[in-house]
């Protein structure tokens, strides 16, 4: 984290063009929020179909206390903007984003640009489906703050965002670990098998992959980090399968001595069954 550097609001500028130009358009930029809203905490960031997003660009979640999914989980819908500096979005793309936003969610409008203050009054008028509104400016200092980007004394680092791009070297590691990519993959999560699933012995499933499954659906096909496939009991509030313990201990999450060992994994859904491969800690 950043600590005790000014920054002028002149070289944040500067900063901000350099940043704005190097994503060669829109969609560059939406990969580079998947891993940015991962980041500073959310989860389950997932890039929506660009041909019907319906102004919605990413989908995240942020689980409440202890990480569980209850009450207290918020689901957060996403709309970036890659739009040249020193422009203003205009406050009907703010509108549309709270138009199709479910009730209980709340929305982030991100771009490279910046946002009038009618805008910001529209926001106030209505606290019930809130958008937090992210301009050039403000994402520029919170990649700074976070590290993300930026390497210090800070200069604006290309490698560093490099480094972050995700999506597709995951695909090239799945391939790498000798698994076979469905082609009928519907949807593909990052999410993460934590020391709480182990030790509860289930797999908690994400909300993205919940929603594709049937509503009459009481088990179904997994392949466990290239094990044989196997069929697994959906629980009944739907949140996690069950009977995994030998999975975890056969792919080393459950180690010989009984300790725990949390990994990110690569959720696949298709029609007719779940794919999970781990990645490197």
């Amino acid at each position: 984290m950043r600590k005790n550097i000014e920054i002028s609001d002149e070289k944040i500028n500067e900063f901000l063009e350099q940043f704005y130009g190097y994503f060669e358009n829109g969609y560059a930029f939406e990969e580079f929020l998947k891993v940015y809203l991962e980041k500073i905490g959310l989860d389950e960031v997932v890039i929506t179909q660009r041909s019907s997003d319906g102004g919605i660009d990413l989908e995240a979640v942020r689980y409440g206390v202890g990480g569980l999914a209850g009450a207290d989980t918020v689901d957060y819908y996403v709309q970036a903007k890659r739009n040249k500096p020193g422009t203003t979005i205009p406050i009907e793309k703010v509108r549309a984003l709270r138009g199709v936003m479910p009730s209980g969610s709340k929305g982030i409008f991100i771009t490279t640009a910046g946002f009038s203050k009618r805008t910001l009054e529209f926001l106030e008028a209505d606290v019930s489906r809130p958008i937090i509104l992210i301009d050039g400016k403000t994402l520029v200092e919170s990649c700074i703050d976070n590290e993300i980007g930026f390497v210090f004394t800070p200069v604006f680092s290309k490698n560093a965002i490099d480094a972050l791009k995700d999506i597709s070297d995951d695909l090239l590691q799945v391939n790498d670990n000798n698994v076979d990519v469905d082609r009928n993959v519907k949807l593909i999560v990052d999410k993460q098998i934590s020391a709480n699933d182990i030790r509860a012995r289930i797999l908690r499933l994400p909300k993205a992959i919940i929603n594709l499954l049937s509503p009459t659906a009481q088990k179904v096909i997994v392949v466990f980090n290239g094990l044989e496939q196997k069929e697994l009991t959906i629980a009944k509030n739907r949140c996690y399968l069950a009977g995994v313990t030998e999975l975890y201990r056969e792919s080393g999450l459950i180690a010989e001595d009984g300790s725990y060992n949390p990994c990110k994994a690569i959720w696949m859904y298709s029609d007719d069954k779940i794919e999970i491969v781990l990645k490197e800690p």
